[in-house]
């Protein structure tokens, strides 16, 4: 047998508790940040593609009219290829030469130049 006391009921639940917290709050934090981001980026980007190809239309569309449900992160999937796109373009002679000349500008403006810099070296 253990000499250590016995704990109350109370206590081994407060225990319990304490260390599902410690397991589920990152996760559910994770969860919203992420959640929250994927909204926030859908905002920004399906306000600039045409109304016939919103997710809404396009479940309306292959689901019924009475289909209705939420459908996010075609924002992000969009924004995800544009930035490829971008990328593999900027990798040829005339976008690292487009570059250069950016942030020549941009090494010209005060405020925006450590802005910029600043963002650059994350």
């Amino acid at each position: 047998m253990s000499d250590e006391p016995r704990r109350s009921v109370f206590a081994a639940f407060r225990a319990s508790f304490l260390t599902g917290l410690v397991v589920v709050l990152p996760v559910g934090l994770t969860i919203y940040v992420v959640w929250g981001l994927i909204g926030w980026i859908d905002g920004w980007i399906l306000p600039l593609i045409p109304a016939t190809y919103q997710p809404d239309a396009l479940v309306r569309r292959y689901f019924g009219p009475e289909a209705n449900f939420p459908v996010r992160g075609v924002g992000v999937l969009v924004f995800l290829v544009a930035t490829a796109i971008i990328g593999w373009l900027t990798r040829g002679l005339l976008g690292r030469s487009v570059m250069r000349k950016a942030e020549q500008l941009v090494d010209r403006v005060p405020l925006v130049r450590s802005v910029y810099s600043g963002v650059k070296q994350i």
